[in-house]
């Protein structure tokens, strides 16, 4: 492994830490503000490899006294272009946008569960609902330099989730990028399969009708050039609704 490759790998558990954190936070249904549980403008330009830690490191503290907000001072410092922190600052918001949908949904599902509730009493109409809830999945990714050389990394069985619905059509599942670590990403369950681009996608699961139907996804993550060996923060979040 060279010298650059070397330093990454040891930096990479500690930029990806807040990320990591927040994507637990997440899982566990924790965390008020959307906009925490996305990696920061810095720790996005260290997955990408673009900067150094020790790049950051002084770029923050000489805001400190400039004022400036972090992605000038990095660009006036000659650390990256103002295109590499713009496209960084895109992804960011593409994350929290990610978060607020999930967080939508979460706080939405009561408020459906009581109207559902006066409909049958009503009506006897009973809106489609899908509740998912994951059983288990990974906080991080690790990625190796076996990884690198081939260009993907493979996770099996990684996320384990419980779904109940009453809608005999099947339920959807949308997958929010988390951090930029990947080109594309398979993501396979029992039978079926779909490939999703950088900034996640949806699978639709049709036909999947019940209570506590267990749902195993596998994940063969496409790597970006640019990423090094490490452990990251588990680079996707999921969301599961009704068709």
């Amino acid at each position: 492994m060279d010298k650059k490759r070397q330093h990454h790998a040891e930096i990479a558990p500690a930029t990806a830490a807040r990320a990591r954190n927040a994507a637990t936070q997440t899982q566990h249904g924790e965390g008020s503000d959307p906009a925490h549980q996305a990696p920061k403008l810095g720790e996005i330009l260290i997955a990408q490899g673009t900067i150094t830690q020790e790049q950051l490191a002084l770029a923050l503290e000489r805001q400190k006294t400039s004022g400036r907000r972090l992605g000038e001072e990095l660009v006036k410092a000659g650390f990256v272009k103002r295109s590499v922190v713009s496209r960084a600052l895109r992804i960011q918001r593409r994350i929290v946008f990610g978060a607020l949908t999930t967080l939508a949904a979460a706080t939405m599902s009561p408020q459906i569960h009581a109207a559902t509730r006066s409909q049958v009493a009503v009506t006897a109409f009973v809106p489609a609902q899908t509740v998912g809830k994951v059983v288990q999945q990974p906080s991080e990714i690790t990625i190796t330099d076996a990884d690198i050389a081939r260009g993907y990394v493979e996770i099996p069985g990684a996320s384990q989730l419980r779904v109940t619905s009453n809608n005999p059509a099947g339920y959807v599942i949308d997958f929010f990028s988390r951090l930029p670590i990947f080109t594309s990403v398979r993501v396979s369950s029992a039978g079926s399969g779909a490939d999703l681009g950088p900034d996640g996608g949806t699978i639709i699961e049709r036909g999947r009708q019940g209570r506590d139907i267990p749902l195993n996804l596998s994940y063969r993550f496409n790597l970006m050039a640019q990423v090094q060996p490490g452990t990251y923060a588990w680079p996707l979040a999921l969301n599961v609704r009704p068709l």
